[in-house]
């Protein structure tokens, strides 16, 4: 068995785990407090994208996400243009996160990205437009109904211009939003962080810890399979 950050699902030894983000805990106060912080954040940009145009990528849509955030958005979209160092600071990442109601989470070289961890960890409500990105990776980390914590766009439906993002996440209601998000605080969010090199958790599972465990129940499902 492998454990990789982007899989191929119809590898059965195959496990997707997520990508590691920018916090990790110490205790369960730290995921308690950071969960809090996350909560009550002012969220005063209804959609963000951090990345680059990639224009040499195959089915590329960032440049006409890029082109609705910044030019047929009404100031509801915030671009962080990663072909600065910016995307390499922590915190300019975080901020925008935290800031954001929904980040747009196209693929990029491949279909995962490790921005989708950052957002969900920062609370904000990833968009999708592939179903490899997430639904189809990590199903020790992420629920089967990707509702509860995404909205899904085709990208084809955006490579076509059939869909502008933002408008569309417009129209997802206040309450939605609400619920959704704490979902992803109080559900996913402790299972997404990795712990520092000495945490000491009680009350949460780690991504690690969830890894761990469901890997010794698989090996003993294997091997209780071999002695029947």
């Amino acid at each position: 068995m492998k454990l990789l950050i982007e899989r191929q699902p119809w590898h059965v030894n195959d496990i997707g785990i997520p990508h590691p983000t920018y916090f990790h805990p110490h205790s369960d106060n730290d995921i308690i407090a950071w969960q809090l912080k996350i909560i009550r954040s002012n969220r005063k940009n209804l959609v963000s994208f951090a990345g680059g145009a990639r224009p040499e990528a195959k089915d590329n849509i960032r440049s006409i996400l890029i082109d609705q955030c910044t030019s047929k958005s009404n100031g509801k979209c915030h671009f962080l243009n990663c072909s600065s160092t910016k995307c390499d600071e922590p915190e300019s990442i975080t901020q925008l996160f935290m800031e954001s109601e929904f980040c747009m989470q196209p693929p990029g070289d491949s279909p995962t990205r490790k921005s989708v961890f950052d957002s969900l960890i920062s609370g904000c409500i990833p968009v999708l437009f592939d179903p490899f990105t997430a639904y189809y990776q990590y199903p020790w980390h992420l629920p089967e109904d990707h509702d509860k914590y995404s909205v899904f766009l085709d990208k084809k439906e955006v490579k076509q211009m059939n869909v502008n993002v933002v408008e569309r996440v417009a129209n997802v209601s206040s309450r939605e939003r609400e619920n959704m998000r704490r979902f992803i605080v109080y559900e996913l969010l402790p299972g997404l962080a990795y712990g520092d090199h000495n945490a000491e958790l009680d009350k949460f599972q780690d991504a690690f810890g969830i890894t761990m465990n469901n890997l010794l129940e698989r090996v003993s499902r294997l091997d209780q399979a071999d002695k029947d």
